[in-house]
């Protein structure tokens, strides 16, 4: 339960409110409802016979054979929310393999289940958190990553079609070692992961159980990928220049030639046509896609890169005559939608998602802008990327508040898909939503993404006091009016920004968001603790202890003089509840207001509809009072 509790309401058995007013129903619902969107089904791919699309929603799984279609639900499966749902030969019938889990705690168990029974078989060892599940070309083999629940360890874990047959472990570690591809002819298994110097990727010979090291890199290796023969294999790696290029390997003479490189922009998705000819592409350039097809014989461009960006595109996959690519979607002003890419012409035909029938449309599209911060880039001034969405209302005679949304990672992007959250933010509260991709941030290089790196992260928060002078010099923002948020390693930034500028802040907003480093690497679950001492640096070396006692907020909480509005997931895996409550308790220490939204029954993220609705109700209510009452 909350440390210092005060003013609790509850509601329901999970959900507890401190210093939150009433008007949050209100607010959650009405955000809810704003620019009313259809059901978005999410593509999964296609059916075993190739004659209909799979989507997902809400848990469940459908197929659909056209545009016009109806959605056929295909499991009934009481008590399973399905994720990650593939077509998978089940004991010789046509089944499934997806993962599921509880209330958010990331354990997510490997089920199989032969589509047409009401149970589902788990294969996955104990509690466990499982992830890259892939499946082979005959769909009768299945491998993925497993960590041991409170210790760890890893595996790498392939599971015969039946859940009667025993699996094989390949690899057991404290480092993850994650599955990419199964070898054309079923007898290989690309795997990549940590190495002791870097990152490597393997092969292994399932029949034996030999692990080959095919590639050792500074950096991540990932997306392999078989060609049709098994001679080559297909990587995405940024080792070889500062943006993350296509490279080959041959298996034969060794030999390691890039396929795209020095393009200036990353890859950030690949996806292989079922009969390995064709490989697709996709670029992010400033945040938006760019998708181009290619041969992976010949080596040679098919299609692309396309002249118009589709918007942020995620979940490729190639129809079975490789034609065409089932993908969601998102742009400024369209919602999510699944459907078809014609990538010969860069024509997109949704099949689901987007607005309701005669949504009356209100045009909110971001300025791609960049402001200068604190540092050099070379000779000239270094710049930072940043989504800026401004109000129609905003003037120099009528500057509007501002709210800064710093994203979670740090290794990760703001990217320009629609969001009804910022919309109503915008659109009707008149305030002004800039999201920063501050260093650390990918899409932008390695050099970048690595500038934030161990005892740099101070710097991270400079470029926030930078996008603070910068809101000063434009005269249609309220620089006496500003509000900080973010999520998860956004929650740092939002409360090291408190406690750095609070005399130039309104207020603050951290949802399940990192408070002390130290305490955050002791308590976040183990299989995560290798992979975040690569980012943050290692709290057992002294000089790095030291530094986090230096950047940590609960640290310095007495620095921090104005209101913080904090939503925590009782069962978060990855940032303990912990981390908010001491924050909130050093913070009230000083006499300082603190608001506080904890789901019990949730974790990194609020998923059940009522909890969301509320979770988002509070941080608009938050907002009203620090910039607009």
């Amino acid at each position: 339960m909350p440390a210092g509790a005060q003013e609790r309401q509850q509601f329901g058995d999970n959900l507890f409110l401190e210093n939150v007013p009433q008007s949050v129903l209100y607010d959650g619902r009405e955000v809810a409802g704003h620019m009313r969107t259809q059901n978005s089904y999410s593509v999964r791919g296609w059916t075993h016979d190739g004659d209909a699309l799979l989507f997902s929603y809400r848990g469940d799984l459908y197929r659909r054979s056209s545009v016009k279609g109806d959605y056929v639900k295909l499991l009934d499966l009481p008590g399973l929310s399905l994720s990650n749902a593939k077509p998978a030969s089940v004991c010789g019938r046509n089944g499934y393999v997806f993962t599921s889990d509880r209330d958010g705690d990331e354990y997510s168990a490997v089920y199989l289940t032969d589509g047409r029974s009401f149970d589902a078989d788990k294969v996955s060892p104990g509690r466990s958190r499982n992830v890259s599940v892939i499946v082979s070309d005959t769909g009768d083999q299945i491998a993925y990553a497993s960590a041991e629940a409170g210790t760890g360890v890893w595996q790498l874990i392939v599971q015969p079609g039946c859940a009667d047959r025993p699996p094989q472990v390949l690899a057991r570690g404290n480092a993850p070692f994650y599955p990419d591809d199964f070898s054309p002819d079923g007898r290989y298994l690309l795997a990549e992961g940590p190495a002791d110097d870097g990152f490597k990727l393997s092969e292994i010979d399932l029949e034996t159980g030999e692990e080959t090291v095919l590639v050792e890199a500074d950096e991540d290796v990932k997306d392999s990928a078989y060609s049709a023969d098994g001679r080559y294999v297909f990587f995405t790696s940024n080792a070889y220049s500062d943006f993350t290029d296509l490279m080959r390997y041959d298996r034969e003479t060794g030999e390691l030639i890039p396929v795209l490189s020095d393009v200036g922009f990353d890859i950030d998705g690949i996806a292989v046509s079922p009969d390995r000819s064709r490989m697709a592409v996709s670029y992010n350039r400033d945040g938006l896609s760019t998708i181009l097809v290619i041969d992976m014989n010949r080596l040679e461009l098919i299609a692309g890169p396309s002249e118009r960006s589709p918007g942020v595109v995620s979940s490729m996959r190639f129809s079975p005559d490789g034609e065409s690519l089932a993908m969601r979607v998102s742009q400024p002003e369209v919602p999510w939608r699944s459907g078809l890419y014609d990538y010969r012409t860069g024509a997109f035909e949704p099949w689901t998602g987007g607005f309701k029938p005669n949504q009356k449309m209100t045009s909110l599209v971001p300025d791609l802008t960049t402001y200068k911060t604190f540092d050099m880039d070379g000779d000239a001034p270094r710049r930072i990327p940043l989504l800026a969405y401004r109000p129609s209302t905003a003037s120099p005679e009528n500057p509007a508040p501002v709210v800064i949304f710093a994203h979670g990672g740090p290794e990760s992007q703001s990217r320009p898909s629609f969001s009804r959250f910022y919309h109503y933010i915008v659109t009707q509260m008149g305030i002004a939503v800039l999201r920063p991709n501050i260093r650390g941030s990918d899409g932008y290089g390695k050099t970048f993404e690595q500038l934030d790196e161990t005892t740099r992260r101070g710097d991270a928060i400079r470029d926030i006091g930078a996008l603070l002078d910068w809101i000063e010099e434009q005269p249609d923002l309220d620089a006496s009016r500003v509000v900080v948020a973010g999520g998860s390693y956004g929650g740092f930034v939002s409360l090291a920004s408190l406690v750095e500028y609070s005399d130039r802040l309104k207020g603050g907003i951290s949802r399940f968001g990192v408070s002390d480093f130290a305490s955050f690497m002791e308590n976040t679950e183990p299989y995560r603790v290798d992979n975040r001492r690569r980012e943050y640096g290692d709290e057992r070396d002294p000089e790095i202890a030291a530094f986090f006692q230096q950047i940590s907020p609960m640290q310095n909480a007495d620095r921090i003089t104005v209101p913080v509005l904090f939503i925590q997931g009782g069962n978060d895996p990855r940032v303990p509840q912990q981390q908010s409550e001491d924050m909130i308790a050093a913070i009230r220490a000083n006499g300082v207001r603190v608001s506080y939204v904890l789901a019990t029954d949730e974790g990194h993220g609020f998923d059940k509809s009522e909890n969301s609705r509320i979770s988002t109700g509070a941080q608009i209510a938050f907002l009203r009072e620090m910039l607009l009452d």
